[in-house]
C-alpha cells in the first residue's frame, strides 16, 4: 500500500517493550523528536492475568504532526532499546488490519549476527509494513526467524519473489506466506512411523527386528531404545499405508506362546499429541463414571479426625452395599518431642459411593445432621449431600443466583457454608467454635488434588504432643488436660475474630468457616435483627450471603465493623423483601 495511506496519522504504538522499561528510558529513545511529541505513555496498568501470562508493556506516542510521526517511525523502527528491537507501528483503530494473515510473511534463515534494522530496511523496499518482528531471546540475540506483515498482498508477493532464497550475509533466506498452526498441520505428511514395545528378547537385535517388519515394505529408519531397563523401538516406512498395515497385523500379536505380553504396535505420536489423547481419554472416563454414579455418590463433611476409611465403610454399609469410600488426606510434617515425624492427617471430608441410588437417599436421611455411630463425642454432626462435579456445581449456583437475584446461598454440597443452610442444626446442636487445627510445622507433600496446609505461625516448635480430639463441651473443667497452654492462648474467646489465627488456617474454606461463626452471632444480636424479629433461618441466609463474597479480607472487614454489618443486613432485607 502507498505510504500516503498513513499521511493523516500521528499516533505510534509499540506492542512490546523490554521488561521494566521506564518512562525516562523511552523518552531518551525518542529524544531527537522530543519537541515534536505531544503525549507519551507506557501502559503499566498490568492486571493479574497479564502478570501470569507474561504480557509485555505497551506504549503509545502521539506526535504533533503526521509528518514527524512518519519520520520517527521510519528512522527508529527496529532499533534497540535495552538490547531489544522495538516494533513501532501505526496505531490502528481496526485490529483486523493488523491480524490479516494474507500479507503476513514468515522469514527463516536470518543470520544470528544480523541487525533487526537491516532486515526491516531490506523488506521495506517492497511496500509499507504494518509490523516487523525479528524474534530474539531474553538477551537480545536473534533466533534466526521473524515475521513481516504488509498492508497489501501485492507487497508481500513482490517480497517473496525478490527475497526468497537470496543470500543475505552468510545465510540463505527463506521467505514464505505465514500459516497458522492448524493450517500447517493439515499439510503435513501422513504418519509413516510406528512405535513398538513389549519386544521379546530374541528381537532386541536391530537386524532381527528389521527382518520381522521388512515384509511390510522398505524400512527407511529403525532403532531400539532403552529407558530404565525397558526397551522400545521406532521403525519408519516409505509410506503411511505400510505403517498402518504393520500396526494392524502386528499389534497384540504374540511372537512366541511363551511370551508374557503381546507385542504393542501403534503409530508414532509426538509427546504433545499423546498427552492430548491421554487427557481426552481420562476426561471421557471421568465423565462416564460421573454419569454412572451421578445419584449414588455422596459428599460428607465434618468427619471425625480419627475416623478411618474402613470404619466409615462399615458404618455406611449398614444402609446398603457400598461401592467405594474415600477420606481426603494430606501428609504433614510435625514435631513430637525432639523428633520430626510425618503424619497422614484427615482433611475432615470424604466421599461414599453406593451401588444403588435408593441407598444413597437413605444414607442422607439416616446420617445427615447427626453424629456417626461410635463418634458421639465428635464436636460436629456430619453434613451429607449428593456429590456434584465442579463444572456442574458452578452451573447450578449460577442458575440459582439468576433465579433468586442475590448472592448464592450456602448449599449443602458446598464445603465452607454448609452449616448456614442448616441453621437449626447448627445453632442448637453445637456451639460456635472454630474447627480443630493440629499444630503444623511444615507441609512436605499432599495426597490427592487438594491444597496443602499452610504453616501455622502461632504454633510452638517445642510442643510435645498433637491434639487428636477436642470435646465440644462448654464446661472448661471438662477440657482435656493434655491441651497445651499455647493452644489455649490461641483460642479466641472474645467477640471479635483473631486475624492472625484466621490467616493461619489452611485454606479460604476454613477461614470463612471461622468468620461465619462470629457473623452469625453478631447478626443474631444486632438491634436491627431483633427489631425485625428475624428467625434463625433468615439470619443464616444473611450470613451465607455475606460469606458468598469472594474476598476474605472484605468479609473480615464486614465482621469487625458494626456499620458494615448494618449496611449488609439492610441490603439483605431488601433483597429478601422483608419489611
Amino acid at each position: 500500500m502507498d505510504s500516503s495511506y498513513n499521511k493523516k496519522k500521528n499516533i505510534l504504538f509499540i506492542s512490546e517493550l523490554p521488561d521494566n522499561t521506564k518512562q525516562l528510558e523511552l523518552e531518551s529513545f525518542f529524544y531527537e523528536y522530543k519537541s515534536d511529541i505531544q503525549y507519551m505513555q507506557i501502559d503499566s496498568n498490568m492486571k493479574m492475568y497479564d502478570i501470569f501470562n507474561a504480557r509485555k508493556q505497551k506504549a503509545t506516542i502521539i506526535f504533533k504532526t503526521p509528518e514527524k510521526a512518519a519520520e520517527a517511525r521510519n528512522n527508529l523502527n527496529m532499533r534497540k532499546l535495552k538490547g531489544k528491537a522495538l516494533n513501532i507501528m501505526w496505531h490502528e483503530t481496526d485490529n483486523s488490519i493488523r491480524y490479516n494473515n494474507k500479507a503476513n510473511l514468515f522469514i527463516k534463515g536470518i543470520p544470528r549476527h544480523a541487525q533487526p534494522r537491516d532486515i526491516y530496511e531490506l523488506f521495506a523496499k517492497y511496500g509499507e509494513i504494518i509490523s516487523c518482528k525479528i524474534c530474539e531471546n531474553e538477551y537480545g540475540d536473534l533466533l534466526g526467524y521473524g515475521y513481516i506483515n504488509y498492508y497489501n498482498l501485492e507487497s508481500a508477493e513482490e517480497a517473496i519473489a525478490n527475497l526468497n532464497k537470496i543470500k543475505f550475509l552468510d545465510s540463505e533466506l527463506e521467505v514464505v506466506h505465514f500459516q497458522k498452526k492448524n493450517e500447517r498441520l493439515q499439510e503435513t505428511q501422513e504418519n509413516s512411523s510406528i512405535y513398538i514395545k513389549n519386544i521379546p528378547k530374541p528381537y532386541l537385535n536391530i537386524d532381527a527386528l528389521k527382518k520381522l517388519f521388512s515384509k511390510y515394505g522398505p524400512i527407511t529408519f529403525a532403532q531400539i531404545f532403552e529407558d530404565r531397563s525397558r526397551h522400545f523401538a521406532i521403525i519408519s516406512f516409505t509410506s503411511a499405508e505400510k505403517a498402518n498395515q504393520a500396526k494392524d497385523e502386528m499389534n497384540q500379536k504374540k511372537l512366541d506362546p511363551k511370551d508374557a505380553l503381546p507385542l504393542y504396535v501403534d503409530l508414532l505420536q509426538k509427546k504433545s499429541e499423546r498427552k492430548r489423547m491421554l487427557i481426552t481419554k481420562i476426561v471421557d472416563n471421568n465423565n462416564k463414571l460421573n454419569q454412572e454414579t451421578k445419584n449414588c455418590n455422596l459428599y460428607v463433611k465434618n468427619l471425625p479426625r480419627e475416623l478411618t476409611e474402613k470404619k466409615m465403610k462399615e458404618i455406611f454399609s449398614k444402609i446398603g452395599e457400598v461401592k467405594s469410600v474415600k477420606i481426603d488426606k494430606i501428609l504433614i510434617e510435625t514435631r513430637r518431642g525432639d523428633k520430626d515425624i510425618d503424619i497422614i492427617e484427615s482433611r475432615g471430608f470424604g466421599y461414599v459411593c453406593y451401588n444403588k441410588e435408593e441407598d444413597a437417599k437413605k444414607a442422607i436421611q439416616e446420617f445427615n445432621g447427626k453424629k456417626l455411630p461410635g463418634f458421639e463425642d465428635s464436636p460436629r454432626p456430619v453434613l451429607i449431600n449428593k456429590f456434584m462435579p465442579r463444572n456442574e456445581r458452578k452451573q447450578y449456583l449460577s442458575k440459582l443466583q439468576a433465579e433468586q437475584n442475590f448472592f448464592p446461598l450456602a448449599m449443602n454440597n458446598m464445603p465452607y457454608p454448609m452449616m448456614y443452610s442448616m441453621p437449626g442444626l447448627y445453632k442448637n446442636n453445637f456451639n460456635f467454635r472454630r474447627p480443630y487445627q493440629p499444630p503444623v510445622v511444615k507441609t512436605i507433600a499432599k495426597i490427592g488434588f487438594h491444597p496443602q496446609i499452610k504453616k501455622n505461625e502461632n504454633s510452638d516448635n517445642n510442643q510435645n504432643d498433637i491434639r487428636n480430639d477436642v470435646s465440644d463441651n462448654n464446661n472448661d473443667n471438662d477440657k482435656k488436660n493434655d491441651i497445651n497452654n499455647d493452644e489455649n492462648d490461641n483460642e479466641n474467646t472474645d467477640d471479635e475474630p483473631n486475624y492472625e489465627y484466621m490467616k493461619s488456617l489452611e485454606n479460604e474454606e476454613q477461614q470463612k468457616d471461622y468468620l461465619g461463626e462470629f457473623l452469625f452471632k453478631k447478626i443474631e444480636q444486632h438491634p436491627l435483627a431483633q427489631s425485625k424479629n428475624l428467625d434463625v433461618d433468615i439470619i443464616s441466609r444473611i450470613t451465607g450471603m455475606i460469606l458468598g463474597i469472594g474476598n476474605i479480607e472484605e468479609i473480615y472487614g464486614i465482621t469487625t465493623n458494626n456499620d458494615n454489618i448494618t449496611a449488609r443486613i439492610q441490603e439483605a432485607l431488601e433483597l429478601l423483601k422483608i419489611k
